[in-house]
């Protein structure tokens, strides 16, 4: 039984150590779930992370060039939709090998 429980919590903690190192989906930032992503919902996602990072006592290495709304929001609707986030995760991973999400491929 011991054994049972010392391995749980081994495997826990490993789990929780992968999912800090995960890069957000596209309903972490879609707080309402509505399909799209205002300028409000993306820096709330953005704060609440970089927080979480912070507390977790990571490095907050290469903030400053976390991506701006702008750089998402392809069509400058004032939204971004599960495409144009595909496409910016894509785009991201090609260029520094990181993305910023779920790891969806572009799609279109």
């Amino acid at each position: 039984m011991k054994a049972l429980l010392v391995v749980t919590l081994i495997v826990t903690g490993a789990l929780a150590i992968g999912q800090g190192n995960m890069m957000p989906s596209y309903s972490d930032f879609d707080s309402d779930g509505n399909g799209k992503i205002t300028q409000k919902e993306f820096e709330s996602a953005q704060q609440t992370r970089m927080k979480a990072q912070a507390e977790a006592g990571k490095m907050m290495r290469n903030a400053d060039n976390a991506p701006k709304f702008g750089d998402i929001d392809a069509n400058r609707d004032g939204n971004i939709d599960k495409q144009e986030f595909k496409n910016h995760q894509a785009n991201r991973r090609g260029g520094r090998g990181q993305g910023m999400g779920s790891g969806q491929g572009r799609n279109r």
